[in-house]
């Protein structure tokens, strides 16, 4: 843990620009572009969300407006320390000048840690929740802490839920998002909710969660890049491996091949490995979820290169990769018995922000149905290749520059972080 009147003291841009929403988006609606925005959001990003605050203010949702409910995906919500004194917050992810100064460990999750939610990732979800309440719906944007387990973390929506003591209202969850919304349906609460639409959710797990405690996976090799003090590998291990949430990603069923990811018998004696006590307590996460039911919709995403098998040859993690998912969750794990699953052509973290995603949304609250997504799957051949750990482990190596890089670059390798193994499949 840092000491305090150390680096945790140390106030970066983007401590600043995690501003309360009402500033945020009156920042946004104001005559003159705040440059901080315009470098944070990218031109054309910022360009959208402007028109999309001018209108939300000058349009606000009537007392009569139906609630929904915006759930950011897991990392989609800022953690971080609180300051107080009237001092901007402490973020920890997502702030690369702290992760590159290794304060990225202050993200264990334990008794100890201080660490809390800040707030969502505006990048990702600013857009949907004001396009949602440009469309006469009480949006409400909410965070949390997606280290913990999804029963800890649906309680405490439920617990939202009667708080405010709304009946009919809706919820847009995306990726780990909708998990924590079919846990919260397993309250009393969740008798309050009359529509559940969900974008790109893992609700059979996916092979990134594999990837993410082997330290093999994209973001946490590219988060390895900015860390000057720790490798891919530490991270892993010291960690991403202590989040409950995480090991309750891991994929079952059906979908997920011949490996009990639950059983740590079926990984391999390296020392990347989930722990024992979390991978028990995460099995048969199904039976702690909420079924799906008529007020289901699930948007299910594909052609994008998607890890979508793993086995084990010779000792070794080796994953199938082929265009049957988002680039991060197979349709065979996106799709939810009891719901209607519907299809599109994007990939799983731009579905909040891509105009077809959010205008089909729009449409399923409005009517519960739209044409803005396939109704069928998509006939896609199968795997292209296949990969093993040392090959993505091979991929990212070294450190960035972060100060020396441009605004574009930056831009870039934040955009980029959970991109697919491009080049361990054409080393193949």
């Amino acid at each position: 843990m840092t000491e305090p009147g150390a680096l945790s003291d140390h106030i970066t841009p983007y401590d600043r620009l995690a501003l309360p929403e009402p500033m945020l988006i009156g920042l946004l609606a104001a005559p003159t572009p705040n440059e901080g925005l315009v470098e944070y959001f990218g031109a054309a990003l910022h360009a959208q969300l402007v028109t999309l605050a001018r209108a939300a203010l000058a349009n606000p949702p009537g007392p009569a407006a139906r609630r929904v409910y915006v759930l950011p995906g897991i990392m989609g919500s800022q953690l971080g320390l609180v300051r107080g004194g009237g001092r901007p917050n402490d973020i920890l992810w997502l702030d690369p000048i702290d992760i590159q100064v290794g304060r990225i460990t202050e993200l264990r999750f334990d008794d100890r840690s201080r660490v809390v939610a800040l707030g969502a990732m505006n990048y990702s979800y600013l857009k949907l929740t004001l396009s949602l309440r440009v469309a006469g719906y009480d949006a409400v944007l909410l965070d949390y802490d997606w280290r913990q387990s999804l029963a800890t973390l649906g309680r405490r929506l439920a617990e939202r839920l009667d708080a405010d003591d709304l009946r009919d209202v809706a919820i847009v969850g995306h990726s780990m998002g909708g998990l924590v919304a079919r846990a919260a349906l397993t309250h009393a609460a969740g008798e309050r909710v009359g529509r559940v639409v969900l974008l790109g959710t893992p609700n059979s797990g996916s092979m990134a969660a594999v990837q993410a405690l082997r330290g093999t996976y994209s973001v946490v090799r590219k988060i390895a890049q900015l860390d000057l003090r720790h490798d891919a590998e530490f991270l892993a291990r010291e960690v991403f491996s202590t989040f409950p949430g995480l090991h309750e990603l891991l994929p079952y069923g059906p979908g997920a091949g011949d490996l009990d990811l639950f059983d740590d018998g079926a990984w391999p004696r390296d020392g990347f490995s989930p722990r024992t006590a979390m991978l028990r307590a995460s099995a048969q996460l199904a039976d702690r979820l909420g079924r799906a039911d008529s007020r289901f919709d699930v948007v299910v995403g594909c052609n994008r290169l998607t890890a979508t098998g793993v086995s084990l040859p010779g000792g070794e993690l080796e994953y199938a990769y082929g265009q049957q998912g988002d680039g991060t969750v197979p349709m065979a794990l996106a799709c939810l018995d009891g719901a209607r699953n519907s299809y599109i052509d994007c990939g799983h973290s731009e579905m909040p922000l891509d105009e077809r995603v959010i205008g089909g949304t729009l449409e399923l609250l409005a009517t519960g149905a739209t044409a803005k997504f396939a109704a069928d799957a998509p006939r896609i051949d199968g795997p292209v290749a296949r990969v093993r750990d040392d090959a993505l482990r091979a991929l990212h190596p070294g450190k960035v520059d972060w100060p020396h890089m441009t605004p574009a670059e930056r831009r870039r390798f934040l955009d980029t972080l959970n991109e697919p193994p491009g080049a361990a499949l054409t080393a193949r």
